[in-house]
């Protein structure tokens, strides 16, 4: 028996289940665009002699049209989001027009198109598996803008039409809208725009409030730190949640920490916990992200992760890489390392640079040398916070983890707080913040080297130095979408954002490079994904 390769087949299957809704989306609206300009041009007889009853009758149909016009160009949103009851309503609606087309106005390519993008829908049933009510489905803020636009360009076709009718120069205004004959379209129009004050008025009134994860309360934050303090080899940068920024979703005993980002929820890392329980708390992220109606992200996931990612339906792309070093293999010793020997050199013997690492609890005058530091590092580097993915000087948040200091004649000149995962195996640096007026030529290096040597002197085996994101991208002719987007930011965004710099100062200290990943359900918005993710970081915390 021959066997045929399914694998290519199924592989078309879900780039087509990945790219139909937003195909369907951009069908409604134009199919709902082409219904009002079709109302604003009637071609059917004038019909004379009509009382009202038999005119409504009469006009029901471009009613109808109008209606069904607004309704389609409202479901973009629905079909965008994969939502189950806007392709149920759409798959009608196309249906209905399909009929209207061919009975009312006997256009049978009109008839034949309706018809093919019902067939569409209905053979696409897969791809919209979330559920939702249609009446939490209202436009956002563009959506609703195009569809005002397109109601504005059927007002001026209907007034092109009725300036070409007989009559119009002497009628009065209010014959668009009265006239048996000239107000046909005008009355269609109104009704539309009837059903778009009704969407809007949904939107603002009746729409319940969603895509906001609730808070994290003190038994939620109990629970993460019991996970983590039970998990040896959760990575150290787990100490990420409690930042204050974050809401959790749990699965027995692991953990996923989130944020809303524009239109998406973002996972920081993945699941955090006992590996068995990872896949569990993915399909409860996802699950709450469809319930707030958001787009499920994942950003920097490790390579570990990547078999329940891909599992779940999700798209990976490289974002960047993170710089490891092996403690039990590290020293300064080597040509390679010979500028931050002398750096070490000079900052001890000249600048009498001192290293400490400060167990909390700390007393309040070192509390207050590193604010002071904190806030001048600040002022010269913009004036906020990050957010989401790194830490913030947060008194709270800082009482957390051991803190290096730099010294230099009794003074704090540098510090950053140091991550160390629960088995003692893993640390991570967070803040490293420097006086610019007070610190030394090199501080930093000093710092930094002096923390892997203090880490490896611990008995710790991995220090992560933390992504350098945007770098280690493809570049070959094969490289995806996301990649070639990707470079393209690094290279025109140096001004804003050193990436390459950050990773040739990491590159310093010989590290190993291990890739991380960005992951979401559609592969064509994983740009607009990163986008988020980046306001999310830099924006105010939330």
């Amino acid at each position: 028996m021959i066997q045929t390769d399914t694998k290519p087949q199924r592989r078309i299957q879900d780039d087509w289940f990945d790219i139909a809704p937003g195909i369907f989306a951009a069908l409604s609206f134009a199919a709902g665009f082409v219904a009002i300009l079709a109302v604003a041009a009637p071609s059917l007889p004038h019909m004379r002699g009509l009382d009202a009853v038999e005119r409504l009758f009469a006009e029901f149909p471009e009613f109808s049209a109008s209606v069904g016009g607004v309704a389609l160009m409202g479901l973009a949103t629905g079909l965008l989001r994969r939502i189950d009851s806007a392709w149920a309503a759409a798959t009608a609606l196309f249906s209905a027009g399909c009929l209207y087309a061919f009975f009312r106005h006997d256009h049978l390519p009109f008839a034949i198109v309706g018809g093919a993008i019902a067939v569409g829908l209905w053979l696409s049933r897969r791809a919209f598996y979330r559920h939702s009510r249609l009446t939490q489905l209202a436009p956002g803020p563009q959506l609703a803008l195009a569809i005002a636009g397109a109601l504005a360009v059927g007002v001026i076709g209907a007034l092109l039409w009725a300036g070409g009718r007989p009559g119009f120069a002497e009628a009065p205004w209010w014959a668009l809208l009265t006239d048996p004959h000239l107000g046909r379209p005008g009355r269609s129009l109104t009704i539309g725009l009837a059903a778009f004050g009704g969407l809007m008025a949904n939107r603002y009134f009746l729409e319940r409030a969603k895509g906001a994860p609730a808070p994290a309360g003190d038994e939620a934050l109990a629970r993460v730190e019991q996970i983590i303090a039970a998990t040896p080899d959760a990575p150290p940068d787990a100490q990420l949640a409690f930042c204050g920024d974050k809401s959790f979703i749990f699965a027995e005993d692991a953990f996923v920490m989130s944020a809303k980002g524009g239109s998406s929820l973002i996972s920081m890392l993945g699941p955090v916990g006992k590996r068995a329980y990872w896949r569990p708390a993915l399909i409860a992220f996802r699950e709450e992200a469809a319930r707030l109606l958001l787009r499920p992200v994942v950003y920097a996931a490790p390579p570990d992760l990547l078999p329940e990612l891909i599992d779940l339906g999700f798209r990976v792309e490289k974002v960047g890489e993170n710089a490891l070093i092996d403690l039990p293999a590290f020293s300064l010793k080597g040509s390679a390392k010979q500028n931050l020997r002398t750096a070490r050199r000079r900052l001890v013997e000249r600048e009498g640079a001192v290293f400490e690492v400060s167990a909390p609890p700390l007393d309040e005058p070192i509390w207050r040398e590193l604010e002071e530091v904190s806030n001048a590092w600040l002022e010269a580097h913009g004036g906020r916070e990050k957010a989401f993915s790194l830490g913030a000087f947060d008194r709270a948040y800082l009482r957390r983890h051991p803190i290096a200091i730099v010294r230099q004649n009794g003074i704090i000149t540098a510090f950053a707080n140091v991550w160390v995962n629960a088995g003692g195996t893993r640390a991570a640096v967070d803040l490293m913040r420097f006086h610019p007026e007070k610190a030394s030529k090199g501080v930093m290096d000093f710092l930094l080297s002096e923390m892997l040597i203090w880490a490896r002197d611990e008995g710790m085996q991995i220090f992560d130095l933390g992504m350098a994101p945007l770098t280690g991208l493809s570049e070959t002719e094969f490289a995806s979408f996301f990649a070639r987007i990707g470079r393209l930011v690094a290279q025109y965004g140096d001004s804003f954002y050193s990436f390459e710099g950050l990773r040739t100062y990491k590159d310093k200290f010989d590290p190993r490079w291990e890739p991380r990943y960005i992951s979401a359900p559609g592969a064509w918005t994983l740009p607009i994904v990163l986008a988020e993710v980046g306001f999310l970081s830099n924006g105010p915390k939330k």
